[in-house]
């Protein structure tokens, strides 16, 4: 008869454990079974802590994601010309040279400066960018939603001074600035209006993809909330970059 001492001997503790309960006298079998049991149960134990982990790092992958993003609540500021069936969240600033370079490994852009917004890119570059980093282009309607910020006045900034919000034909010296350097819109997004004209989603009804925004080399008429042109996809200019929307 083998003793629960001798047990203990040939068996680990899990074994001794179940034993008690279910063989007053564990067999080599049982020895083997509970061993089995144990396996299993680390298997369950262990998953769990991965799992925490799976988590944890979706949650950080989506934080580093909204990171210098702004959210448009869809439920604020309907106008007929930009109605919205869900909210979006929208880059602060434009995509600069820097961050084009870390993702794309090239900097095409005419004006060259890290801090500066990347041009002469494609449309077809743009959304490439975006989706490499868990983004996409936004749309017209969310551009412009973005733009206005609430406001429903030509220019989101009213009838204060352009220059205090806008790089354009009248005070940006023929060239691009970094991003940021003027004062935001009311939700807290940079260079809405002129810099670089803007890529979006959206297909213009007389062809090609509809660009926002205005630019350094334009007048203050094409920094209106509404103002719009078109470009073909293929087309790249040294005052047209882009900046990403998430869901």
């Amino acid at each position: 008869m083998l003793s629960l001492y001798k047990t203990r001997s040939n068996c680990d503790y899990w074994g001794l454990f179940l034993g008690r309960f279910c063989l007053p006298e564990p067999s080599e079998l049982w020895c083997l079974l509970s061993k089995l049991c144990l396996l299993a149960f680390c298997s369950i134990t262990s998953s769990v802590p991965s799992t925490a982990m799976a988590t944890d790092l979706s949650g950080q992958k989506s934080k580093e994601i909204k990171r210098n993003m702004v959210w448009v609540d869809s439920g604020k500021w309907q106008f007929e010309s930009q109605k919205m069936q869900k909210s979006f969240w929208m880059d602060r600033f434009e995509v600069t040279q820097k961050e084009f370079f870390k993702v794309m490994g090239n900097n095409p852009s005419f004006f060259k400066g890290d801090g500066r917004p990347v041009e002469k890119v494609t449309w077809y570059d743009a959304k490439m960018f975006c989706e490499k980093i868990g983004k996409r282009l936004p749309t017209e309607g969310e551009w412009e939603k973005a733009a206005r910020a609430g406001s429903s006045s030509s220019f989101y900034w009213g009838n204060e001074n352009p220059d205090s919000y806008s790089w354009h034909k009248g005070n940006a010296n023929k060239k691009t600035h970094p991003v940021g350097s003027k004062q935001p819109n009311a939700l807290g997004i940079y260079d809405m209006a002129g810099n670089v004209w803007e890529w979006t989603l959206s297909n213009h009804d007389s062809g090609g993809k509809v660009l926002r925004g205005g630019s350094w080399r334009n007048g203050v008429s094409s920094l209106k909330g509404s103002h719009r042109i078109n470009s073909l996809p293929i087309h790249k200019f040294h005052y047209v970059g882009f900046r990403c929307a998430a869901d």
